[in-house]
């Protein structure tokens, strides 16, 4: 795994221990319910108050989605299996095959499907991004018809 994951030990669920995400030290609880089979999660600011109690750990998801609170971490924290074969989590494949990782890709880069030609490019800089030599920002013929069509269209009175 290529991403920053945070790593408990199953062995001892629940575990408690210190995380820092976002410049700042919380404390999560993972717990295990044996009786579905199921990891959960109960995260804590730097005073020790509950944030999340119990959230479900699920494989693809983002932790926290649903919860708008500015006390939680700004990463997108998901449950990834880089594999693709885990479609739930649970204790045989826990920190084996899915991990809770934080999600610094775009969407879709890992999908194989994906035939979406777009470029990623995180740090703004497009020296090194090969466009065509022929691509400009300026506007172009077709641009300038568009414009044109506008205005005829105004100017016969319709489209205000």
């Amino acid at each position: 795994m290529y991403r920053n994951t945070i790593n408990f030990n199953k062995y001892q669920l629940p575990e408690t221990f210190n995380v820092t995400l976002s410049g700042i030290d919380y404390e999560a609880e993972i717990w295990y319910n044996h009786v579905n089979d199921r990891l959960y999660i109960t995260l804590r600011d730097e005073n020790g108050d509950d944030l999340i109690t119990s959230e479900k750990l699920v494989a693809g998801e983002r932790l926290f989605a649903g919860v708008n609170d500015g006390n939680l971490p700004r990463e997108d924290l998901v449950m990834i299996d880089e594999t693709g074969k885990s479609t739930v989590v649970n204790f045989a494949n826990v920190n084996k095959d899915i991990w809770i990782a934080e999600d610094d890709t775009f969407p879709g880069e890992l999908d194989p499907g994906n035939t979406d030609e777009g470029i990623f490019n995180p740090d703004g800089d497009e020296t090194g991004m090969d466009f065509d030599a022929d691509e400009t920002d300026e506007p172009d013929d077709e641009d300038l018809d568009e414009l044109d069509d506008l205005d005829l269209i105004r100017s016969e009175g319709g489209g205000e």
